[in-house]
């Protein structure tokens, strides 16, 4: 799966970094490389969605980042 969107950092659950997609959806990161971690980012991302994983904050769902680029 492929998603794109924005890079936000949230404070909950003592920080996680979300993508606010392009498909006007929320997903949690899981995974995503310290190099991109930067608020404000535009992101390609490569993974797969999460089902059985249950968060604090619940900012969307989890996504498991195999693959990052900057756009």
């Amino acid at each position: 799966m492929t998603i794109q969107g924005k890079l936000e950092h949230s404070a909950l659950e003592g920080g996680t970094w979300v993508l606010r997609g392009s498909d006007g959806n929320s997903y949690q990161l899981s995974g995503l490389p310290n190099n991109l971690q930067v608020d404000g980012n535009s992101l390609e991302l490569e993974g797969s969605l999460d089902q059985g994983a249950f968060t604090i904050g619940m900012m969307g769902a989890v996504f498991q980042v195999s693959k990052a680029r900057k756009l």
